[in-house]
């Protein structure tokens, strides 16, 4: 498990002055759910960082972001087309959310339309810039292959990526679960010839119950979902549940002791 705070230098893209900062939770993700702010009173929100909570009040809150890893322009225009992509798509499943859970799968058409193939390349690109900002937090390199495939239309890369569904956070109510966000553990392996180089990691974000895992030259668990690198119409999810019986049936009975005062 790697845990850090990057010092500020270059944009890890382009190699300028990084003068910009990236939001670690995306600022729409958090007006949709918590709407524009400020957040006071009954509406507080508090960010929990390695036991550390910090209250919030508003999405551009400077808690909410990572220290200087990118340049303006890196960060501000050329992957705003990554950022677009990406909210199209949380808006379609969140507006969906009902028909996504009985299919269990996600149809790139259907959220982009005719230009679906250029918007999942740009959604995958995306998750490769959230990617790279959290590896340089850490104080990790950013691979070649997750910086050169930005500005690419054909590439490889060692980068999958997969989505799953949280069954127990489906428990919650709609309202109570969708202002549920937050990333997990970046967990890293070196080779032993150089163990102070990691070059296989795990990471994970989520939305509600949307978990999109990441694995880099490192296998995918199937569990959680078909692998996808920006190379088919139609991505199917996985399922996990990280509640044990017992404490699933607790928290079952919480909500209904909630619904029910």
């Amino acid at each position: 498990m790697i845990r850090g705070h990057q010092v500020s230098g270059t944009c890890w893209i382009c190699g300028a002055n990084a003068d910009s900062s990236e939001h670690r939770f995306k600022k729409t993700d958090l007006v949709r759910a918590h709407g524009r702010g400020p957040y006071v009173g009954p509406s507080a929100l508090a960010h929990v960082r390695d036991g550390i909570e910090s209250l919030v009040q508003g999405p551009g809150s400077q808690t909410l972001k990572y220290l200087p890893s990118l340049c303006k322009h890196c960060n501000n225009t050329y992957t705003q087309p990554f950022d677009r992509a990406y909210d199209a798509l949380i808006s379609w499943v969140m507006a969906n959310e009902d028909l996504v859970l009985r299919r269990r799968f996600i149809d790139f058409e259907e959220v982009y339309g005719a230009g679906w193939e250029d918007s999942q390349r740009n959604l995958y690109k995306y998750f490769a810039k959230s990617f790279g900002c959290r590896l340089v937090d850490a104080c990790t390199a950013v691979p070649p292959d997750i910086v050169e495939l930005l500005g690419q239309t054909s590439f490889r890369t060692s980068l999958r990526l997969t989505i799953a569904v949280n069954e127990d956070l489906l428990l919650m109510p709609k309202s109570d679960r969708n202002g549920f966000i937050g990333k997990g553990e970046l967990f890293a392996w070196a080779p032993r010839s150089a163990p102070s180089s990691p070059d296989s990691f795990i990471w994970d974000e989520h939305i509600s119950w949307l978990r999109t895992c990441y694995w880099y030259n490192h296998a995918p668990d199937g569990a959680y979902g078909s692998t996808w690198i920006a190379d088919c119409k139609v991505i199917y999810l996985g399922s996990f549940a990280p509640l044990d019986e017992h404490t699933r049936n607790e928290f079952i009975e919480k909500v209904k002791a909630r619904e029910e005062s």
